[in-house]
């Protein structure tokens, strides 16, 4: 499991905590998805809601990938589930176009 923080970014938003576990409170700096209300349909979204902890149905932007300071991030607000990680794994394929096999 991944947790969903609210996150400091434009403006305080939730955001998928990419940045393993074990390694989040040794960094300074870690690495989050946003994630936004405003669904596109691209293959570089990973679609969220309630189940995860959210008021309502949004979308992981896998296109704006970013790090922020630790100190950004204020607290976890949900979960992202094991079994979402393969669409997660290919939204960040799509996103940067990378080639999986």
């Amino acid at each position: 499991m991944r947790a969903i923080a609210s996150v400091q970014l434009d403006k305080r938003r939730p955001a998928l905590i990419l940045t393993r576990q074990s390694r989040l409170l040794l960094l300074s700096a870690v690495t989050v998805a946003p994630i936004t209300s405003t669904v596109r349909g691209m293959t570089s979204e990973v679609h969220v809601g309630p189940r995860n902890g959210l008021d309502h149905e949004s979308v992981v932007s896998c296109d704006n990938i970013t790090t922020v300071r630790s100190d950004a991030i204020y607290g976890t607000i949900g979960l992202f589930f094991d079994d979402q990680e393969p669409e997660l794994a290919r939204a960040i394929s799509d996103a940067f176009e990378l080639y999986l096999p």
